[in-house]
């Protein structure tokens, strides 16, 4: 008696198959993850440039008043940043949204049919 050698290739096959959906979840998830870094990234830069400009403020000022001026100037110009970077990350996380609530029906969508075929 023979028996018949196990097929590697269709176990590995359904493997990746099966494993396909949680891989393009965590693609996803990293995705989302880097965008928000970055934008995290680039708004402590705006921090530190902020930070920077008022010392710079604090020892050109002439008077008080000047100095005054100039830091509600550069108060102004940080919040209209800051407002913005905020803007950004509601549209990243509404995108990021989109993106996993698409992966979610497909992957659904998917499993359902590979469910009704083993029916």
């Amino acid at each position: 008696m023979t028996s018949p050698t196990f097929d590697f290739t269709s176990f590995l096959d359904a493997s990746k198959k099966a494993f396909a959906p949680a891989v393009k979840f965590n693609e996803l998830t990293i995705q989302g993850f880097e965008r928000v870094a970055r934008q995290q990234f680039a708004f402590a830069g705006e921090v530190l440039e902020f930070s920077l400009q008022q010392l710079q403020v604090a020892t050109s000022a002439k008077d008080f008043n000047d100095l005054t001026a100039k830091q509600i100037e550069l108060a102004t110009q940080f919040a209209e940043k800051a407002t913005q970077r905020s803007q950004d990350l509601v549209k990243l996380s509404t995108e990021h949204q989109a993106q996993l609530s698409k992966w979610f029906d497909s992957a659904v969508a998917e499993s359902t049919k590979t469910a009704k075929k083993a029916a």
